[in-house]
């Protein structure tokens, strides 16, 4: 068979599509240049790109105003009452299965919202000093969700007596490429009347008291003593205490004497030009929620001197230098001394996720369908894990009320179909592999269903992270580990998890359960743990096999090791002319100049394609040859031991708990060299009557051990935790009396 013909590609329209997610119905107080503002329409623009339905409603109009990306619906009040404007709004959203977001929207206005049948899910966007809200009066009816913008503003939350589940966002925000550019640097700085070999410090936000910008003067007083340099504060008024702000500010500056290295260019829309003409930031805010403009600032690469209030030290930037939030204008000034004249513009961005927000809208409204368990899965394809998944879904359909979620494309019919022909429900979470879209979908399919369970089974970890950050505390998260390599995918997945202000060790600490499909001696600490190895159906007993034919069946992909398969199949058949070598198995895209890398043409090898319907197993084997790295619990391994095939494998994950060297099988060491897996190749060439007792062995511990139903007996426990513990008490299988050991196999078996 040609390598080509067993390229797996997606299959279109496999499954349906049920994407549960909903337009996005967001509520902010004004559009006046802020960092709460521009967090909004960064995650609306994100959003309305991707297609998404999005309404936004402004309930104070400003003259200074942030512009809203194209393509976003407006509700902006005019001449109307706050009254008039919010009944309008609630009369049109109340059928709205989700929440709408909220944005410095008062507690006055969100009970006119709550008292349409609007419920909401409010943002914190600042300090408790700058709160327009009292938390601890919200009931989880009418708020299913709290945002905070930083980890300080929850704690915050928590403590003044907040009932409802908080989690935590951390907006990064959004740097263009007009903040590197040297020629938009040099006309900022003459449009500010800036020398080239002059320090120019920004500041930037709203004149308002809290951002203390007289002792930012008070800083450019003391750095002037020290080198020639500038302060340019960013930002305008937008009430009357930013007019009494602005006087004190100029006040300051007189007195100080540097009214001349002081520029107020007021607002400015894009920031980007600015940014590139700063050679460093200084925020001294007397208390922050997270400063949308000091991180602007980091990402385009500016050094920032800021204070430690509120999640300012939630930022991890190697360009961020804190202060005490009392720190004299002298210690600052300290800070910004040595910093160089920029003369090259380079950005330091952080990993971003503007469209997190999304999730915490998910809808929460239940339906009548309702549901017990929805397994998560990657995919469908060709595989050991979708397989287990199948297997088990089908054997719990009569008693558990259960759906499957496919995250991402499939690339073969055959599980997929089964499921169907089960009465199955299975569906596709959402149109694309976004794990964003994904996660949102999922947790809407669980708040509307009333699921009382989801379970990962090979799912992207950041569909993970999301999940299990946003799960209302009643939904039960078990993950179904299927190897060591999951692990390592979380820990990869460390960076997005940063992005939506989470990571892998809150994702073990939320877990309810992880099942582990053999005895890891390692694994991320969690609240609990069960061991459940796979099961798998009776087979048919295979015919005996006359000549020396090796079995391999899995994706070709380097985790199976063929090289090393294949390396000691050809000095098996160096001696064993009659020996050969049948492969069973897909390969991915991403894994095609690995298989192209392979002698699968050499002679005795042959490529049969995928076997779903374990018709390859009804065939004459001497053995069946499983070599892997980060095993879980193989299904080939397993499925070949049920047919009276013995196994050669290696001592990876759970191979161990089944094949038993010279009882069930031939178990190589972990890393088991060529040569040593063609001696356990050779030994079964050259001994077919042992061979077929060491299969005769296996077919038996997979009877009394790994049946699918008693797989099933447990996961139902994990499931449902009142059915009793999902734990296996482990006890070493003894071969009966009548099987003597064969002690000419122990040698190589170790």
């Amino acid at each position: 068979m040609d390598l080509d013909a067993l390229v797996a590609r997606p299959i279109a329209d496999l499954l349906p599509v049920a994407d549960a997610r909903t337009a996005l119905r967001v509520l902010i107080a004004s559009l006046a240049p802020g960092g709460a503002e521009r967090i909004v329409l960064e995650w609306l623009a994100a959003e309305r790109s991707r297609g998404r339905d999005v309404e936004l409603a402004v309930l104070h109009p400003r003259r200074h105003a942030l512009a809203v990306p194209q393509g976003i619906a407006q509700r902006v009040r005019a001449r109307e009452s706050v009254e008039a404007f919010i009944a309008s709004l609630a009369r049109d959203w109340r059928a709205h299965p989700a929440p709408v977001s909220t944005h410095l929207v008062a507690d006055d206005v969100l009970a006119m919202l709550w008292a349409g049948g609007v419920r909401t899910v409010p943002t914190i966007h600042n300090a408790p000093q700058g709160w327009r809200n009292d938390a601890s009066t919200w009931i989880e009816r009418n708020v299913p969700l709290v945002v905070a913008c930083a980890d300080s503003v929850r704690e915050s939350l928590a403590s003044s007596g907040c009932r409802i589940p908080i989690v935590t966002l951390r907006h990064r925000p959004r740097v263009g490429a007009a903040a590197f550019d040297p020629g938009r640097r040099a006309a900022m700085r003459a449009q500010l009347g800036i020398g080239e070999q002059t320090f120019l410090v920004g500041a930037i936000g709203a004149i308002k008291p809290q951002k203390d910008y007289a002792r930012a003067v008070e800083v450019l007083a003391e750095l002037a003593r020290r080198r020639d340099c500038a302060l340019a504060i960013v930002g305008g008024v937008l009430d009357a205490s930013g007019l009494a702000e602005i006087d004190r500010l100029l006040g300051r500056a007189v007195s100080l004497g540097v009214g001349a290295r002081l520029r107020l260019p007021g607002f400015l829309a894009p920031i980007e030009p600015a940014l590139a003409a700063f050679d460093a930031v200084v925020n001294v805010s007397r208390y922050e929620g997270l400063s949308i403009a000091a991180q602007e600032a980091l990402a385009a690469g500016l050094p920032v001197v800021a204070t430690a209030v509120g999640g300012q030290g939630e930022i991890d930037h190697p360009s961020l230098c804190l202060v005490p939030g009392d720190a004299s204008a002298s210690e600052v000034a300290a800070k910004l001394a040595s910093a160089p004249i920029r003369t090259a513009l380079e950005g330091r961005p952080f990993e971003r996720a503007p469209r997190a927000w999304s999730v915490a809208t998910f809808a929460r409204a239940k339906t009548q369908d309702r549901i017990e368990t929805i397994f998560v899965t990657a995919n469908l394809n060709a595989g050991g894990a979708q397989r287990s998944l199948v297997n088990l879904a089908c054997a719990l359909r009569a008693r558990h009320r259960l759906a499957v979620a496919v995250c991402g494309d499939t690339t073969s019919t055959w599980f997929a179909q089964r499921l169907r022909a089960s009465s199955i429900e299975t569906f596709r979470a959402a149109p694309s592999s976004d794990p964003i879209a994904v996660a949102e979908s999922l947790l809407a399919h669980a708040g509307q269903r009333g699921a009382r369970s989801l379970c990962f089974w090979n799912a992207d970890s950041r569909v993970k992270l999301l999940v299990a950050k946003f799960a209302p505390p009643g939904l039960r998260l078990v993950d179904a580990n299927p190897g060591d390599d999951a692990f390592g995918e979380m820990e990869a997945a460390t960076r997005f998890g940063e992005a939506v202000a989470t990571s892998p060790r809150a994702y073990y600490e939320r877990l309810d359960l992880l099942v582990l499909k053999h005895r890891a001696a390692n694994h991320p600490r969690c609240r609990s743990k069960a061991f459940i190895p796979n099961g798998v159906e009776s087979m048919a007993l295979a015919p005996p096999a006359q000549l020396p034919h090796f079995l391999v069946s899995g994706r070709i992909a380097p985790s199976k090791r063929l090289e090393d398969i294949l390396a000691a199949f050809g000095r098996v058949r160096s001696v064993e002319a009659h020996a050969q070598l049948h492969i069973f198995g897909t390969v991915e895209q991403r894994h095609r100049e690995y298989a192209a890398a392979l002698p699968l043409t050499a002679p005795g090898v042959a490529l049969r394609g995928a076997s779903f319907d374990h018709g390859h197993l009804r065939e004459p084997w001497r053995a069946a040859v499983v070599i892997g790295t980060n095993q879980g619990s193989p299904n080939a391994v397993l499925e070949a031991m049920a047919a009276g095939i013995p196994v050669i494998a290696n001592d990876s994950g759970g191979t161990r708990d089944c094949v038993i060297g010279g009882e069930t099988g031939w178990l190589l060491g972990e890393d088991a060299p060529v040569d040593e897996i063609a001696a356990a190749m050779l030994q079964a060439a050259r001994a077919p009557e042992e061979a077929a007792m060491l299969g005769a062995r296996a077919r038996e511990f997979v009877r009394a051990h790994r049946r699918i139903e008693e797989m099933a007996q447990r996961y139902l426990a994990a499931l449902v935790p009142e059915m009793g513990p999902a734990h296996e008490k482990m006890t070493a299988w003894t071969p009966p009396p009548e099987s003597p050991p064969i002690c000419a196999l122990q040698a190589s078996s170790r």
